[in-house]
C-alpha cells in the first residue's frame, strides 16, 4: 500500500480537515486493544463521500469499521490483523432528513442521536420507542447496526421491529435500498432487517426510517426489595403472564448489590393508576411485605445506562438469552458468584451481567451454567480474562450459520466492513 497516496485519496473524498491519521475517539469510549491500531480515522459527511471513502479503501485493500457513539466498540472481535484498517464515524451525518408526523415516520441519517431525534419528534407528542443505554451518545446507526435494545423492548419491540426504510453503501462504493417512508413495504426482499444486527459487516448504513408512536401521557416505575434475586424473578414472570400490560419487568440487583422487582408503567393516568393498584396487590399476595416505592426518571435512566457497561471496574460483562421460564434457576445460580451485578427481563427471558472485579473463573463458570438452548454473548471482555480462548464470545454458531457467510461473501466479497469483528469472525 502507498500510505501517502491513500490518505490523498482519502482527503479527496472527504476533505482534509475530515481525516486523521491514528484514531480518534470520545474520551468517555471503553478503549478495546486495537483501536490504537487503526490507521487513520475518516469522518464523511455524505452518502457520496462514504462512497468514496469505500472506493479508496478497497483500491488501496484496506478494511473500514463504521461507528457511531463508539458505545460498543469493545464488543466483539478485534479486526483481521492482516489488512491496515480505517475508523469511519458518523458523527457528521447527523442531519434529520424527513418528518412526516401525520405519517408516524421519520428519516434522518444515522450518524443522529436517539436523544437529538426526540427533542424533535417531542413538538408533536410523538418518540421512537427505544431506550438503548446512553441514548444522548448513541446513534440512530450504531442503534440499528446493533439491534440495541433497553428496558421497552417487551411493549414497543427492537430496532429491527421499527425500522421500516433504509440505504446503505456497500461494495465498490454502490448504493442499496430498502422499504421506504411509509410505514406498508411489502414488495421485494426485507433489506432493513438485513442490515439490522449485522454489527457493520455488510455496509455503511447512510439513511434510516422509523415509524414513530404517540408519547404516553404518563410514565410511572414501581420498585420493591426481595430477600433475593430469585424472589423478584418468579414473582416478575408471575407478573408478566397477568397480562396488566407492563413495559417491562425486572429483577436486578443493580447499582448497590440489593435485590429489587422494578416495574415500567405507560399509558393514560386512569390506566396506570389501576395498573399500579393491580400490582401492588399482585405484590401482598406473593408475600411481599417490602412497601411499593416509585424509581424517579434519573434512578430508572441510570439502571439503564449502567447496561452499556463503560464503567472502568467492569471487566466481564455479557448478555445471555434463555427461556424466561428458566430464569429463576439460572438467575440463582448467577446471584451466587461474588461480585456479580444482575439485570434480568422477565418478560423476554434475557439477563444482562457484569463483574466489578477480575474474576477470570467466572466466565467458564457461566458458560456452565446455561440451561439448553439459551446463549451467551460477552459484550465485554478484558485481553487478560479473554487470553486466547475466545472463540464463542458471541455465543454457539446455529445451523444457519452458513447463510450469514454466504451473505457476508456475496455482499462483502473484497470484506472490506468490520472483517472478522462478528459472530464466527466474518
Amino acid at each position: 500500500m502507498d500510505t501517502q497516496s491513500f490518505m490523498a485519496a482519502l482527503e479527496a473524498a472527504v476533505g482534509r480537515e475530515n481525516v486523521r491519521a491514528g484514531a480518534a475517539l470520545p474520551p468517555e469510549v471503553v478503549k478495546a486493544d486495537w483501536e490504537g491500531k487503526a490507521l487513520a480515522t475518516v469522518a464523511p459527511g455524505s452518502a457520496a463521500e462514504v462512497a468514496g471513502v469505500v472506493r479508496a479503501a478497497e483500491e488501496a485493500g484496506a478494511a473500514l469499521i463504521p461507528f457511531g457513539g463508539g458505545t460498543q466498540l469493545h464488543t466483539g472481535y478485534p479486526p483481521r490483523p492482516d489488512r491496515p484498517f480505517l475508523l469511519l464515524p458518523t458523527a457528521r451525518m447527523s442531519r434529520l432528513l424527513d418528518y412526516q408526523p401525520d405519517d408516524m415516520t421519520v428519516t434522518c441519517e444515522p450518524g443522529m442521536t436517539l436523544v437529538a431525534l426526540d427533542k424533535v419528534l417531542a413538538d408533536r407528542r410523538q418518540f421512537l420507542p427505544l431506550d438503548p443505554p446512553l441514548p444522548d451518545k448513541a446513534t440512530l446507526g450504531g442503534i440499528v447496526s446493533t439491534n440495541t435494545t433497553g428496558f421497552w423492548r417487551p411493549a414497543y419491540g427492537s430496532p429491527r421491529d421499527l425500522l421500516i426504510g433504509l440505504r446503505a453503501v456497500l461494495t465498490g462504493g454502490e448504493e442499496v435500498k430498502g422499504g421506504g417512508k411509509v410505514v406498508k413495504n411489502v414488495a421485494g426482499y426485507d433489506v432493513c432487517k438485513l442490515f439490522t444486527g449485522a454489527w457493520g459487516t455488510l455496509g455503511v448504513l447512510t439513511e434510516l426510517t422509523f415509524k414513530v408512536r404517540p408519547l404516553p401521557e404518563t410514565e410511572r416505575v414501581l420498585a420493591w426489595e426481595t430477600p433475593d434475586l430469585v424472589t423478584a424473578a418468579t414473582l416478575g414472570l408471575k407478573m408478566h403472564a397477568a397480562r396488566l400490560a407492563a413495559t417491562y419487568v425486572l429483577a436486578t440487583n443493580e447499582p448497590e448489590g440489593r435485590p429489587h422487582l422494578a416495574l415500567g408503567l405507560q399509558g393514560t393516568a386512569a390506566r396506570v393508576e389501576w395498573q399500579v393498584l393491580q400490582f401492588t396487590r399482585m405484590a401482598v399476595e406473593n408475600g411481599i411485605s417490602a412497601p411499593v416505592v416509585e424509581l424517579t426518571p434519573d434512578q430508572i435512566r441510570d439502571l439503564r445506562d449502567r447496561q452499556a457497561r463503560l464503567a472502568p471496574d467492569t471487566s466481564i460483562a455479557g448478555r445471555i438469552a434463555c427461556l424466561p421460564t428458566d430464569l429463576p434457576d439460572l438467575v440463582r445460580a448467577l446471584e451466587a458468584q461474588p461480585y456479580c451485578l444482575l439485570t434480568a427481563h422477565c418478560a423476554t427471558g434475557t439477563i444482562s451481567l457484569a463483574a466489578t472485579i477480575r474474576v477470570p473463573s467466572l466466565v467458564p463458570k457461566v458458560r456452565a451454567m446455561l440451561p439448553p438452548n439459551a446463549n451467551l454473548v460477552w459484550t465485554r471482555l478484558d485481553k487478560e480474562i479473554a487470553g486466547s480462548e475466545d472463540a464463542d464470545r458471541w455465543g454457539a454458531r446455529q445451523e444457519e450459520f452458513f447463510l450469514q457467510e454466504a451473505l457476508k461473501r456475496a455482499l462483502d466479497p473484497k470484506g472490506t466492513f468490520s472483517p472478522g469483528r462478528f459472530l464466527g469472525r466474518i
